[in-house]
């Protein structure tokens, strides 16, 4: 719980890197992108930012790279830079897969997560998509990029997609009725965003 923990320390060690970073690479990168009259900066953030996850600390820094990318759209719209706030998946990192225990309730989760490179892949067809500027200021899920042009992982696999309805539903504890529902349907933007606590 968030009042059991060291408040300055908890905050500082989490958005410290995270928040804080972010403003301040955005901040820079953009004084050298509105003298080109292009540009594109991408926060990493994740879906802590609209519903609870991890801890408090982190769900509210993540809300905020979210705000971030779109405070900062309406302010690079007329230098032709953008900016989104992408969503990875989980991702299996060095440190998930070192300790990821058999016992831990997220493994399955992780297993079917992202490598730390399918990120960047998102990131290399963001950054040549002639209507980028149509994008920004959005939240941008690494899974919706891949679906829209075509690409896997780099090992082959196509990571797990928390907008397909069978995956929520199968999540939810009804695998039965989870292998039922096609693979094509999923869950609209719009529902996602009423998920949220913020009305």
């Amino acid at each position: 719980k968030f009042w059991e923990t060291e408040p300055i320390n908890t905050w500082d060690m989490i958005n410290g890197v995270g928040l804080r970073g972010h403003y301040i690479c955005t901040t820079l990168a953009s004084q050298m992108m509105v003298q080109r009259n292009s540009g594109l900066i991408i926060n990493v953030s994740s879906s802590g930012g609209l519903k609870y996850l991890f801890n408090v600390a982190y769900g509210v820094g993540k809300a905020g790279c979210d705000r971030m990318a779109a405070d900062c759209a309406m302010e690079l719209r007329k230098s032709n830079v953008a900016m989104i706030s992408l969503w990875p998946g989980p991702v299996k990192t060095e440190f998930i897969s070192d300790n990821m225990t058999a016992n831990n309730p997220m493994k399955k989760v992780f297993e079917q997560g992202e490598t730390i490179e399918f990120a960047g892949k998102v990131c290399a067809h963001l950054a040549v998509d002639p209507n980028i500027m149509s994008r920004s200021g959005r939240i941008i899920m690494t899974s919706d990029v891949a679906n829209e042009y075509g690409f896997k992982d780099i090992d082959g696999s196509s990571p797990i997609d928390f907008r397909q309805l069978h995956v929520l539903v199968a999540h939810a504890g009804y695998p039965g009725i989870a292998s039922w529902i096609p693979g094509f349907l999923r869950m609209p933007h719009w529902v996602m965003h009423f998920g949220s606590y913020k009305f």
